[in-house]
Formats: structure tokens, sequence, C-alpha cells
């Protein structure tokens, strides 16, 4: 399974962290250093749990399997507010 931003919002980069507005609610998100690299990989093309969380466990020490479960709850996150969904 890979992951993709959706086309619903607009996301801007303020210091190091990612401001996100969601078109259709009109609500606003923020995600810290590691989200804002997790939704900088996800601006090109899809990627897998696995790349997210490489990319992740490169700029931070981090385990691999805390890595995972932490990127999984913040991907379950973006896909219930529609800022990113599922694709082959």
């Amino acid at each position: 399974m890979k992951y993709k931003l959706t086309s619903q919002q607009i996301a801007s980069q303020v210091g190091g962290e990612i401001v996100i507005l969601n078109h259709n609610k009109g609500a606003y998100y923020g995600l810290d250093e590691v989200g804002a690299l997790v939704w900088n990989n996800l601006e090109g093309e899809p990627k897998t749990l696995e790349a997210l969380c490489e990319a992740v466990t490169n700029e931070y020490d981090i385990d691999k399997k805390t890595c995972q479960d932490d990127i999984e709850l913040l991907l379950k996150d973006l896909i219930s507010e529609k800022l990113v969904e599922e694709t082959e």
C-alpha cells in the first residue's frame, strides 16, 4: 500500500513545521518537525509506509518499530481528515 496527499488541502512550511488547510472543512492542522518530514516525503510520488519510516529513521534516532507505529498513527489521522489517501 502507498500513500499520497489529496487535492483537498494546501500546506505551507512555517519554521520547521507544516501548516495544512483542508479546503472542504475550512480547518487548519499543524505537523511538528517529524510530521513535516513525512508530509514532505508525500509531496512527490506516492510512498510506502516502509519508505516513510526509512526517511524518518535516517534523520532521527528512533527504532524502526516505534517509527512504524507512529507513522501508521499519523497516516490514520491524516486519512481520516482527508489530507492523505491510500493508493496502489
